[in-house]
């Protein structure tokens, strides 16, 4: 099962369509371990897009603008203008990027989802683990590790970009992730307007696999209208 681009369409028709989901992979681990949530958010009764970062090479710029027009497309095939949007590491960057320009977006959950600081500091960017450092370049197609922080570094988002966001923004996070420094959670709580902060135990290896963050996703996703029954 290949997660990019695939749209799963969960319950009956409804009479005042519920919010679409949007749920953007890290795209540094396999897709498979997205299923179980993917599929947890269909049997809730949700329309649910699944996609991930761009493809390499990495998008200068507003690398969220794809995510953007998929979010457009996704909102007109649901029959809805209200969207939720969860997104993991990377993907989550590009979910609050895109929030902070989009109303239609209620509500964004993000889990070890880097803001700034991981993308201003050169030396904290290649002290990640080789295999992420690798996974990076591949997603990126930045040729090598050394050239990862020019490729990133327009990614930090600053105050400015995030004080127009007033959805609720919940933040997923464990404590030993290097991908949300406490700097990045205290830039998150003192620029947004409404957040929810979970930790989670330090050592969680995929939170995309974890059955207690999948809990914590599905609660954070608001219960859809009750499903209007077949027409005779």
């Amino acid at each position: 099962m290949a997660v990019e681009g695939l749209v799963w369409w969960g319950g009956r028709p409804v009479r005042r369509p519920g919010p679409l989901v949007v749920v953007v992979t890290a795209g540094l681990d396999g897709p498979g371990r997205y299923a179980p949530l993917l599929d947890r958010l269909v049997r809730r009764g949700h329309a649910v897009l699944a996609t991930g970062p761009p493809e390499a090479p990495f998008p200068s710029g507003r690398p969220e603008a794809s995510l953007s027009r998929l979010v457009d497309e996704g909102a007109r095939a649901a029959g809805t203008e209200e969207v939720q949007l969860i997104g993991f590491g990377f993907g989550g960057r590009l979910a609050l990027g895109a929030a902070a320009r989009d109303e239609r977006i209620r509500v964004v959950q993000l889990v070890g989802a880097p803001v700034a600081r991981l993308f201003d500091e050169p030396e904290l960017l290649l002290s990640l683990p080789t295999g992420e450092l690798d996974a990076l370049v591949r997603m990126t197609g930045a040729g090598r590790r050394g050239l990862l922080p020019e490729v990133l570094g327009a990614l930090a988002l600053r105050p400015e970009t995030l004080y127009p966001l007033s959805g609720l923004v919940r933040v997923g996070y464990a404590a030993d992730d290097p991908f949300t420094p406490p700097q990045d959670l205290a830039l998150l709580k003192l620029t947004l307007a409404r957040t929810e902060f979970r930790a989670f135990p330090a050592g969680v290896a995929s939170p995309a696999s974890s059955r207690a963050v999948r809990r914590w996703l599905v609660d954070g996703t608001a219960p859809p209208p009750r499903r209007a029954p077949f027409p005779p």
